[in-house]
């Protein structure tokens, strides 16, 4: 019998991660080549892309960079195809792609807003999902995480984000769903749920040390019992288990990973 640790290795498996260029994406495509997977890393940006796979083959193993819209269907589907192609079948399929979008009072919001969010954030995971499903499928085993959100079990008091908070919401039940029906088929489907964390997402509200924004941060901060906001590799460890035969007995859950900010 192995160890426990080698059950968290990730020799020789290929993963693809979707928002790869930055942030969550970047920390956690690094993460699963340090535990040794081979890693295609697809956004919408080239350059971003480019320098996410460089960093994959700076831990010594493959980095596709693949450039994807993951709204885009056809796109998508390419994609899939070259990572097969290039890579080899994928066993772990990350659907981390996403974008803050709009904010503001919902009676400015346009139907344009909402549907730019829900297309990257909803649409964009559930053809990422499918992709992944049908490969995975043929073969009897894989592993799909979904970066949600704490906004997937929370309301939003800070941005007025309403599209953002809706997709986050439906990935979570879309996981829920894809778990019941692709467990049969051996694919197992979790959620990380990340709380506030520091990207460049929605503006980068949370990076910046504009005025402004540093009040912001010390406001959520003084509700988070750790008493900071987090960082993407503080997802790391969570996106590595999901991935790999350690988490084998876990599908269809959503984890939250917010400093203690939901129990508060």
């Amino acid at each position: 019998m192995s160890d426990v640790l080698s059950s968290f290795r990730l020799d020789d498996k290929v993963a693809v991660v979707t928002g790869a260029g930055t942030g969550i994406g970047r920390a956690c495509a690094v993460a699963y080549a340090e535990a040794g997977a081979n890693v295609a890393c697809l956004d919408v940006d080239a350059k971003l892309a480019a320098e996410a796979a460089a960093a994959v083959t700076e831990v010594g193993r493959k980095g596709l960079a693949v450039e994807a819209d993951v709204a885009d269907e056809d796109g998508l589907e390419a994609a899939f195809r070259r990572i097969d192609d290039e890579l080899g079948a994928v066993d772990i399929a990350f659907a981390n792609a996403g974008i803050g979008g709009a904010g503001g009072d919902l009676e400015e919001w346009t139907t344009a807003d909402w549907g730019e969010v829900i297309g990257v954030n909803l649409t964009g995971v559930f053809l990422t999902m499918r992709a992944a499903a049908r490969r995975m499928s043929q073969r009897g085993y894989g592993k799909i995480i979904v970066t949600g959100s704490l906004y997937s079990v929370a309301g939003d008091r800070f941005f007025e984000a309403y599209g953002y908070v809706a997709a986050k919401g439906g990935v979570l039940s879309l996981v829920r769903t894809a778990a019941i029906h692709l467990g049969p088929k051996g694919i197992r489907v979790n959620a990380i749920l990340p709380g506030y964390i520091r990207t460049q997402i929605g503006g980068g509200h949370l990076r910046s040390d504009e005025p402004d924004a540093v009040e912001l941060q010390q406001r959520i901060a003084a509700d988070v019992p750790l008493g900071y906001l987090g960082e993407p590799e503080d997802l790391k460890g969570l996106a590595v288990f999901l991935a790999s035969p350690a988490s084998d007995y876990c599908t269809g859950a959503g984890i939250l990973i917010d400093g203690g900010w939901y129990v508060a």
